[in-house]
């Protein structure tokens, strides 16, 4: 059997892998994906001047790692600048304003005033304790011999669960709040403290983010990197086996039926956790458990795409919190190309989310279920949509997002560390969103290079 040399090999072809391939590319590196298509959770379909997203939304702005990276390519960014704080529960619709003054705007009884009060007061107080170890929660190091990203976090917080952490909830209050944790593809018993204080409570926070996309969606980043990667990147082509050996890492891949062997001085391993845990031969016993110990939800989400000829109501809301119903969450993913006092082009684009147990129970069903189901809800919050909903794509996330449970700073060395030659990076090593997987990846190319340039 041939067996084909490179100085770096790059398993798994999502965000994390191609970012790692993307920092590497002056070197021999070639980037090997299971599927037919990168992006991992990043997937989007062009429609003319729309697109349809079923994944990853935001990119950071300019000075972030995905920033710096859509510039470098030459894509155009555009802000979400549409309103981020709308609910809509029994019927209304509450837009507009600050979360901390919910309390006083949506349909609550007297009790659940108070206790949302309450909860918003707690949640407030914990993520201020969260963000003093995790403003910045990507960090990296220089050493080769240490971890290429260490997360900091309040050790207190990381000891218990989030529901603890929130205290009790009046029933009103519990159904809001579940609203905003099942969007991270869990329940609150089963996150930490930390983890729900420092992501769910920056919705209380006064500290602002820059949400910005990419003109024709974040596929466009994805596919733009694969293709000026070129023949490096081999699909349909699923890993069995990465082996850390005296020459470096040998990587047994089958595609088209046959058996590939890629040998290489390095290895990024950039995949979901149990994939990872499942194809690295060899792990030492506590990277072991602690692949094993990390917990994914699912997600399932519904793209849609619209005819409608004029100005929607909805055309400055960027995202919806929905409460109690088959969705915890609605995106109008074309707002960012709404600009005021601009002519606005026909058609449009909206996306529904669910996670947690509500996608795990919906998963069950059919995609003709699913879409009569989650049309059903679209319908009774915005009734204009009715008959303008010309294309549905359900698309299923299994393994959606990494959430941490109580004690995650615990085993978090020894996800990040490096195994011999072969590095990792991904949604596990840090917080799972795009800019830390993809800081993930540039600090563990930087790891990679200097050994190669030091040899």
């Amino acid at each position: 059997m041939t067996v084909e040399r490179h100085d770096v090999v790059i398993v798994g072809g999502g965000i994390a892998g191609l970012v790692a391939a993307w920092a590497l590319r002056d070197r021999d590196v070639v980037l090997i994906e299971a599927k037919d298509r990168v992006g991992g959770r990043i997937f989007n379909k062009r429609r003319d001047h729309n697109w349809m997203i079923t994944g990853a939304h935001f990119i950071g702005g300019p000075d972030s790692p995905m920033g710096q990276l859509a510039a470098e390519l030459g894509l155009e960014t555009i802000r979400a600048e549409g309103e981020m704080a709308t609910v809509w529960k029994d019927g209304r619709l509450v837009r507009g304003g600050r979360f901390e003054t919910y309390p006083f705007r949506i349909p609550l009884s007297l009790a659940g005033r108070l206790s949302l009060i309450r909860t918003g007061i707690r949640l407030r107080l914990a993520n201020m304790r969260a963000r003093r170890y995790s403003d910045d929660p990507i960090r990296g190091l220089d050493g080769f011999d240490g971890p290429a990203v260490t997360v900091a976090g309040h050790p207190g917080l990381d000891a218990e669960t989030f529901d603890k952490t929130l205290g009790r909830m009046h029933p009103e209050v519990e159904a809001i709040m579940r609203t905003i944790v099942n969007r991270v593809t869990a329940e609150s018993h089963e996150m930490s403290g930390h983890f729900g204080a420092a992501l769910v409570g920056n919705l209380w926070a006064k500290k602002t983010m820059d949400r910005r996309t990419i003109l024709g969606g974040l596929t466009e980043l994805t596919e733009a990197i694969a293709q000026r990667l070129g023949n490096r990147v081999m699909r349909d082509a699923p890993v069995e086996a990465v082996v850390a050996d005296k020459d470096g890492v040998t990587v047994r891949a089958i595609q088209g039926g046959k058996e590939v062997m890629i040998a290489a001085r390095y290895a990024i391993v950039a995949t979901p956790a149990p994939i990872t845990r499942r194809i690295v031969a060899g792990l030492p016993g506590d990277k072991a458990a602690a692949l094993d110990a990390v917990r994914y939800g699912p997600y399932l989400n519904m793209a849609m795409l619209t005819n409608e000829v004029g100005p929607m109501s909805y055309d400055d809301i960027y995202m919806v919190g929905v409460i109690d119903r088959s969705f915890c969450m609605l995106y109008n993913t074309m707002n960012p190309v709404r600009r005021k006092g601009a002519p606005r082009t026909p058609g449009g684009a909206l996306v529904v989310h669910s996670g947690a147990h509500q996608a795990a129970a919906l998963l069950k069903r059919t995609d003709d279920e699913i879409r009569d189901i989650f049309l059903k809800d679209v319908y009774e919050i915005f009734p204009e949509t009715r008959g303008i909903v010309t294309e549905t794509w359900v698309q299923r996330w299994e393994l959606g997002y990494p959430y941490w449970p109580p004690g995650r700073l615990g085993f978090q060395e020894a996800l990040a560390r490096p195994f011999g030659p072969i590095h990792f990076s991904g949604d596990y090593v840090g917080y799972a969103s795009t800019g830390p997987t993809s800081q993930s990846s540039f600090l563990a190319a930087r790891e990679v290079r200097k050994k190669l340039e030091a040899a």
